[in-house]
């Protein structure tokens, strides 16, 4: 098996709400779209879910998405400035600084700066 490119899909319930927080807050490119599904820039897909995702158990179809930026503490202050709620602030981890929110379907999205040196 040789395996190309890898893309993620994203299974959501409200595909517009999702698109809009991507697409327009985080600022990630759209290849193609039609009515339940979306493929974003970076390997990077978002599908409605054909059955309503559970509510009660947020940790069941959920991943973490990790986005690499060139300056996180520009994109935490433009995020924070369009009222994104982060769980964690910009924070040394090892090899770089991350940050975290969730999305607009409870999806937690990690920025991350690699190599860099938190002030």
């Amino acid at each position: 098996m040789n395996v190309h490119s890898v893309t993620a899909v994203l299974m959501v319930n409200n595909i517009d709400e999702a698109l809009r927080f991507y697409r327009d807050i985080l600022g990630m490119g759209v290849l193609a779209e039609e009515e339940d599904w979306a493929l974003l820039e970076g390997g990077f897909g978002l599908m409605t879910s054909p059955e309503p995702l559970p509510e009660d158990n947020i940790q069941l179809n959920r991943i973490m998405l990790s986005l690499e930026v060139t300056d996180i503490q520009q994109a935490y202050n433009e995020l924070t400035g369009c009222a994104v709620a982060f769980l964690l602030p910009p924070t040394h981890v090892s090899g770089g600084i991350a940050a975290t929110l969730r999305d607009t379907e409870g999806n937690l999205v990690q920025l991350v700066q690699k190599n860099a040196v938190f002030n």
